[in-house]
């Protein structure tokens, strides 16, 4: 990383842990065609995207769900029964924080999150003990990539955007990120990472 680099920012979900429904999904015993509707009809509705937002509550959201596929009521109701399941830490994830923090570097976070689910599963995750700050976009009402939320981590801890080297899965995101003047790179693996953040 360039000199100039003093802080460096994270996106949660697919950079630290997976979101990994659709195991979830199997683990339950449900078939493809229950994980393809639950595809469509949930985690790429816009009802997931207010919730991330925080613009819905979850018991709302899945009601809209419920609504949308009322076929599958059974299946719903045992998936959200066991929202912890959701997402898992990649192995690397604290370490990598960590060994970053070791080398002088403050490690923020700012994610889109839902907020039942940001309360239920953040204070599980190792790295979430280590990092110096973080903003998650449901209780700020604001999600990525609204160039406000960039903005609200670097006024909330003092940040200069271009010292901030951001790191999101999501194109959309790293490009917003750009705009409002900080580093940004799209994360796709983190063997790549790691020659990016220790070059």
């Amino acid at each position: 990383m360039k000199e100039s680099i003093k802080n460096v920012v994270f996106d949660v979900g697919m950079v630290l842990i997976d979101f990994c429904w659709e195991k979830h999904c199997r683990n339950l015993g449900f078939d493809d065609e229950v994980i393809a509707a639950f595809d469509v009809n949930m985690i790429r509705s816009g009802y997931w995207d207010m919730l991330d937002a925080g613009s819905i509550t979850t018991q709302d959201a899945i009601d809209k769900f419920m609504e949308a596929m009322p076929q599958y009521k059974k299946e719903l109701e045992l998936f959200w029964a066991s929202q912890e399941e959701f997402v898992e830490e990649y192995v690397y994830s604290a370490p990598l924080v960590q060994e970053l923090k070791e080398k002088g570097y403050r490690v923020y976070l700012l994610s889109n999150y839902p907020l039942d689910m940001y309360k239920l599963h953040w204070p599980s995750f190792k790295f979430y003990k280590i990092v110096d700050g973080y903003v998650v976009s449901a209780p700020e009402k604001i999600k990525k990539p609204d160039p406000a939320i960039y903005r609200l981590l670097c006024e909330r801890f003092g940040l200069k955007a271009e010292e901030c080297m951001f790191i999101d899965d999501r194109l959309e995101n790293v490009d917003a990120a750009i705009k409002v003047g900080m580093n940004a790179v799209q994360f796709r693996g983190y063997e790549e990472l790691r020659n990016i953040l220790f070059e």
